[in-house]
């Protein structure tokens, strides 16, 4: 599947692009954290739109000119990875974290324990736990979960 399937930066002055990708973040964040109320991620669209994606170097996974998925960096901490309910497990998500590793010597991430796919998704591209958490938001355990370069080398 991630045949013909580009990355690209994404254009933060390209709002329709932003609230596309707003739109794929809120979709699927509603379905993978189901035991989080979809009214706190409705009440984070604004923010995510007008602040955390434009000041994030964020990078499109597209094929034939969609996006199919997303990937967020803000320095060396991963903020987001979300590809389209529909495109889940097609190696998508590991190309766009591939391409991002190619940049960086770490990248730290934290997401919430009860998501297990994705802290198994995490664990099988080489991120470690470094430690668990209470979000304050949420009230929710997540975990800070790191990749170091020079580990996978060994």
């Amino acid at each position: 599947m991630v045949n013909n399937m580009e990355i690209r930066k994404l254009d933060s002055t390209n709002i329709k692009e932003i609230e596309e990708v707003v739109e794929l973040w809120y979709e699927v964040s509603v379905k993978a954290h189901s035991f989080i109320s979809p009214s706190y991620w409705e009440k984070n669209k604004e923010a995510m739109c007008n602040l955390y994606i434009p000041k994030s170097e964020t990078y499109l996974a597209t094929k034939k000119g969609k996006i199919v998925g997303f990937i967020s960096m803000a320095d060396n901490y991963l903020a987001a990875i979300f590809i389209k309910i529909n495109m889940q497990g097609m190696g998508i998500g590991k190309k766009l974290l591939k391409y991002i590793k190619e940049k960086e010597n770490i990248i730290q991430l934290r997401v919430y324990k009860k998501n297990t796919d994705s802290v198994e998704f995490y664990k099988r591209q080489g991120f470690e736990m470094i430690k668990e958490s209470s979000e304050k938001d949420t009230g929710e355990l997540e975990l800070l979960m790191e990749w170091v370069k020079d580990k996978e080398r060994r």
